[in-house]
């Protein structure tokens, strides 16, 4: 994406803040984040979804929509990302939509099997 925002300086402070507190090298190679955001990190227990991301930039604002597949369910996925989310500066609005800023962060869930499919949409507010 063109467009570069405060956040991406939040996370690089992040990273070295783990860095410094004694995490290993291995530890930040390996971590990961949902196709298309700069600082939406994926749960350690998701996989994403290739080729189902979409990405586009309009003058109202971005609009992300990824996918990934967990064999948690939806309220440890939640858990994980209320905690994650408020350290991001995201507020949270309902049990599945935040915002910050102009935009809205909103998740939607579907069990398959004993898998449960996680919807990321960054939509503008």
């Amino acid at each position: 994406m063109t467009k570069i925002f405060l956040t991406r300086g939040f996370v690089t402070l992040l990273l070295i803040a783990i860095s410094l507190s004694g995490a290993s090298q291995d530890g930040l190679a390996a971590a990961k984040f949902v196709a298309g955001f700069e600082d939406l990190p994926l749960m350690p227990s998701m996989t994403e979804i290739p080729d189902a991301d979409v990405s586009v930039d309009t003058t109202a604002g971005r609009i992300i929509i990824a996918f990934a597949r967990s064999p948690d369910g939806p309220e440890t996925i939640r858990a994980f990302y209320r905690t994650v989310l408020s350290q991001l500066g995201w507020r949270k609005q309902t049990e599945t939509a935040f915002t910050r800023e102009d935009e809205v962060l909103s998740f939607d869930y579907l069990v398959d099997g004993s898998d449960t499919v996680i919807r990321f949409s960054l939509l503008p507010q």
